[in-house]
């Protein structure tokens, strides 16, 4: 039987080995060359300012774009979106913790897209319900990915402005886009506002998908931190 000492250190547990090993991480100090390969802050704020402007088109004009005859489907699609958000946050954070966040953020925008296509045919529940999920759904991808990968890019001295960066882009995105939707429905209609938002949403794929390549280079881990 083995025996310890009351001196002695107390064995450190497999959750306090992680705990350990992630501060170590996250206090390791940003070298040149670090911060050369390092994909751009500027395209992962931008990445996360795009669902958040489609999220208040959801939430504010949802209700005047359905016709007043499905006001329930309005009620229930309010409740499916922001559900589906939080069981994708859940989802994306545990394949993150797993695989790294670096192949969310361009499946995220892709979902989200896609959903607010489906939104836009605004004369059927059926439609404007599975579309509210699936947007629901990549917006929560995207909303938990983007900050992690930006984290992951800075040391732990840097957190609080990577906080204010995605914080901004966020809230910026959701005014601007609000403002934006209006003015367009008022000119072609809310239906067609909506097709032409989730085509204006893939336009953040361009520098998502060259984040997630950058993410791939040679000497960079999952989790978008360069190794060595």
């Amino acid at each position: 039987m083995i025996t310890r000492s009351p001196t002695s250190p107390k064995p450190r547990t497999s959750w306090g080995g992680a705990i350990a090993r992630f501060e170590r991480q996250a206090l390791i100090p940003y070298r040149p060359t670090d911060r050369a390969r390092a994909p751009s802050m500027t395209a992962r704020s931008a990445a996360a300012s795009v669902p958040g402007r489609c999220a208040t088109a959801v939430v504010t004009f949802l209700p005047l774009a359905v016709p007043a005859a499905y006001g329930t489907v309005v009620a229930v699609a309010l409740f499916v979106q922001p559900a589906a958000s939080t069981a994708a946050r859940w989802a994306a954070g545990r394949y993150g913790d797993r695989h790294g966040p670096a192949r969310l953020v361009v499946p995220g925008l892709v979902l989200s897209a896609g959903g607010l296509s489906i939104t836009a045919v605004t004369g059927s529940p059926v439609a404007v319900l599975v579309g509210v999920a699936v947007f629901g759904t990549g917006f929560g991808i995207a909303q938990n990915a983007t900050p992690t990968l930006m984290y992951a890019r800075v040391p732990a001295s840097g957190y609080g402005t990577v906080t204010a960066l995605w914080n901004v882009a966020y809230d910026g995105g959701m005014g601007v886009g609000a403002a934006g939707f209006g003015v367009l429905a008022g000119v072609t209609g809310y239906p067609s506002t909506f097709a032409v938002t989730a085509v204006l949403m893939l336009v953040a794929l361009i520098p998502a998908y060259r984040d997630a390549r950058a993410d791939r280079a040679p000497g960079t881990s999952p989790t978008g931190v360069v190794a060595g």
